[in-house]
């Protein structure tokens, strides 16, 4: 898709690369910036991908990654179900090897990695049935999604029995309708080499 939209709008200067965040197939300094966004969170050794990733870029070259915190999430109404079916999904990642949490912990991962002037800021989403397009393509279709996509080993492993993971989806959906809300927090950490 991404590229079906690289050659309907013309441009001929992007190409698409597939590699190992783990060995980065580019030469030393050959990058001015790289761009992680929700990448580290799926990785069990965050702090080993951002290691090649200074490797590749020049000196004073920067980073930008951005990653989600999903136990920053709050809703109204509040829902002891929906809390718990979100806890699940935190806890599978974990239990994946991945940290669904990471968001809060940019600064010393960058910093640890031996990146400098390292800013972090928090990017909240705020939902409310005055922004429906955020209600459908966030609340709904994005975060409630994912939470939804682990129901079954959630259920399986035993973590939620099956009548209250749907009572925790029911209250998740409930947030986006018309008196309901929705708050996220996403973290933007730039650093440089």
């Amino acid at each position: 898709m991404a590229q079906r939209r690289v050659a309907d709008a013309g441009y001929d200067n992007v190409v698409f690369r597939r590699a190992d965040v783990f060995d980065l197939p580019f030469p030393p300094a050959h990058f001015d910036h790289v761009f992680v966004c929700f990448v580290l969170e799926h990785l069990r050794d965050p702090d080993g991908a951002l290691t090649p990733l200074m490797q590749v870029l020049k000196p004073g070259g920067s980073i930008t990654v951005i990653e989600g915190d999903h136990g920053s999430a709050y809703f109204h109404p509040d829902s002891k179900p929906a809390r718990r079916a979100i806890q699940c999904l935190i806890d599978l990642q974990a239990a994946a090897g991945g940290d669904s949490l990471i968001g809060r912990r940019l600064y010393p991962l960058l910093v640890r990695a031996g990146y400098r002037d390292v800013r972090v800021s928090p990017r909240m989403v705020y939902v409310d049935d005055s922004r429906p397009d955020l209600v459908d393509g966030f609340t709904r279709k994005t975060f409630t999604a994912m939470v939804e996509g682990v129901g079954e080993p959630a259920v399986a492993q035993g973590l939620m029995d099956e009548a209250s993971w749907a009572a925790g989806i029911r209250g998740l959906y409930r947030a986006a309708e018309t008196d309901g809300t929705f708050c996220y927090t996403f973290f933007k950490a730039v650093g440089l080499r």
